[in-house]
């Protein structure tokens, strides 16, 4: 849901050696299989799944990037109490990827990166980037032993060059210091030590753009400080009133669209843009939250920075400035490209920056995809909701649930299991935007969708569109009237998109499209991939006549079908 650029600590002696030729694997160690199951719960619109990873104990899920994954203990550790090393797996579509033996891994730019040790004494191992997209894995460069290198202390990466900052030992005088590196592994290009003129011990990539490092130094004795390296040129540029005593720290630093740089110094905001600041500018004495790590207090998508101070005061900075958008109960948010979703004192509500509207919501949302929503409200319970359809189900109970795909979200379930949802294609259809609208005066119920309006013309017919009679709002009769003026009257209310209805004199089961369409399920085995084993009940029996309303459209032969009618 977030891209918040993360820097990968490798805590191993590494060089990278670029290979001309890039690979693309399905898979480090393993395939794209089903995911195993050790229960199984049908569902009219979904199924839910306790995932099985083999017996040890499991972390996560978690969401770096676009990829959502579970870790646990390297099956490959020796000594358990000492060892860093994690066997993860990747899931998407319902199919789990196993990669064995990491020892760092991380979002940077939206892109999951990761690092596989060798047992070749010649080279310290592999950096590995996942395509979410695909599900492919792509070699991005080996990592070759030097025996002056002590220590691989961080990397990120732009486009195709991968940024380092590595302690060595200097053969002359002995010492220890920190140098940063590019390596394009697209044409082998090389800068080693693009910083040689700095006599610094430490020195952390925060972010890159446009060839230029934003680069944080650590001092004998503890002082930081942010710089603006040019690979190209070799020029730094020391960012004016960054220079920080321990214990005061620098975090969260990164760049914008237009240049400028963002950052928390002693957890205050300041930004800085180098071609017409002399010195940086503080926001509105708004602070990071200090009580919990700066990386979850704060989370970077494109030039917005969502943040929470030390009161859960929530924060959206962006290239025009800094926004207060109130009380973030218990601190937390999800940011993605156009919303921000939180709970505030008066309830769940989530804010799209681009149309500037503010919308309730019934829980807290935690990731999103494309019009899919997931969430969790104050009662643990686990919500999907469809912006297109306006269908929402309650998937079970658990915490932080994410979306690995449109089809299937994961959690943690409160016995400490990973729970997965597989969605129904039949969640697709529906109107988000349809009303029930009555009169004081009256019984009558109407639809309205758009321009047009159509009279209910019983009780099943309105359930197959919404939950309770509660979902109707009652207007004056004047209101009614306005509506009507307004509309295009269509007659009677069809049943809603996604209903399934049979003949009483036939055996043809059918569901209606979003084209208002008859669409014949082929089959039991057809109906069975669909609604799940329960497919055959919540069928609509009715009297031949009552299907004369409907034209019909193509057969559903497989789950594919629903996906277009």
């Amino acid at each position: 849901m977030t891209n918040l650029k993360k820097i990968l600590l490798f805590s191993l002696l590494v060089t990278v050696a670029v290979s001309p030729l890039i690979t693309k694997v399905n898979a480090t160690d393993g395939q794209w299989q089903p995911t195993v199951s050790s229960a199984t719960w049908e569902y009219d619109l979904y199924r839910v799944e306790r995932l099985s990873f083999g017996g040890k104990a499991v972390q996560g899920p978690f969401k770096q990037g676009d990829g959502v994954f579970v870790t646990q203990q390297a099956k490959s550790c020796v000594k358990a109490s000492t060892c860093k090393q994690v066997d993860l797996t990747l899931l998407k579509n319902g199919s789990a990827l196993p990669v064995s033996s990491l020892s760092s891994y991380g979002a940077q730019d939206n892109r999951f990166v990761y690092f596989i040790p060798s047992t070749d004494k010649n080279f310290w191992g592999t950096v590995y980037e996942y395509l979410p997209e695909t599900g492919l894995i792509q070699t991005l460069a080996s990592i070759e032993r030097k025996a002056n290198e002590l220590n691989f202390e961080a990397s990120t990466v732009d486009g195709s060059r991968i940024y380092t900052s590595i302690l060595h030992k200097e053969e002359k005088t002995g010492a220890v210091k920190s140098k940063l590196s590019m390596f394009d592994y697209k044409s082998t290009l090389r800068f080693d030590d693009f910083t040689w003129n700095l006599n610094v011990p430490w020195q952390e990539v925060a972010d890159v753009r446009n060839g230029v490092v934003l680069a944080k130094f650590q001092f004998d004795g503890g002082n930081k400080q942010l710089a603006l390296v040019d690979t190209a040129t070799r020029k730094v540029q020391e960012i004016p009133g960054t220079w920080t005593e321990p214990p005061g720290d620098l975090v969260n630093a990164h760049f914008l669209s237009d240049g400028s740089i963002q950052y928390f110094q002693n957890f205050r905001l300041y930004s800085f843009n180098p071609t017409v600041d002399t010195k940086p500018k503080e926001h509105g004495g708004a602070t990071l939250n200090w009580f919990v790590d700066a990386k979850s207090a704060a989370k970077v998508v494109g030039d917005r920075m969502a943040y929470v101070s030390s009161d859960n005061t929530l924060y959206v900075s962006d290239t025009n400035g800094v926004a207060n958008f109130g009380k973030a109960l218990n601190g937390r948010f999800a940011l993605s490209a156009d919303t921000i979703s939180y709970q505030s004192m008066d309830g769940y509500i989530s804010y799209t920056f681009s149309t500037k509207n503010w919308k309730n919501l019934h829980y807290r949302v935690t990731d999103t995809y494309e019009d899919i929503s997931v969430g969790i409200d104050g009662k643990g319970d686990i919500w999907y909701e469809n912006a297109t359809s306006g269908k929402t189900v309650n998937m079970g109970f658990g915490s932080e649930p994410m979306l690995t795909d449109r089809e299937h979200a994961v959690w943690k379930g409160a016995d400490g299991n990973v729970y997965e949802a597989t969605f129904s294609s039949l969640l697709d259809l529906g109107t988000a935007s349809v009303k029930a609208v009555k009169a004081l005066n009256t019984n009558a119920v109407y639809i309205i969708n758009g321009s047009q309006m159509w009279k209910i013309p019983d009780p099943t017919t309105y359930f197959t569109w919404f939950h309770s009679w509660s979902e109707v709002t009652t207007v004056s009769p004047q209101t009614l009237k306005a509506y009507m003026d307004k509309s295009t009257f269509m007659g009677d209310a069809l049943f809603a998109p996604g209903t399934r209805v049979k003949s009483m004199a036939d055996t043809r089961v059918y569901v209606i499209g979003t084209d208002r369409q008859l669409h014949w399920i082929i089959s039991e085995t057809v109906a069975d991939s669909i609604y799940g084993s329960a497919w055959n009940r919540g069928i609509i029996e009715v009297r031949p006549e009552r299907l004369w309303n409907y034209q019909t459209g193509g057969n559903i032969q497989s789950n594919k079908d629903i996906q277009v009618i």
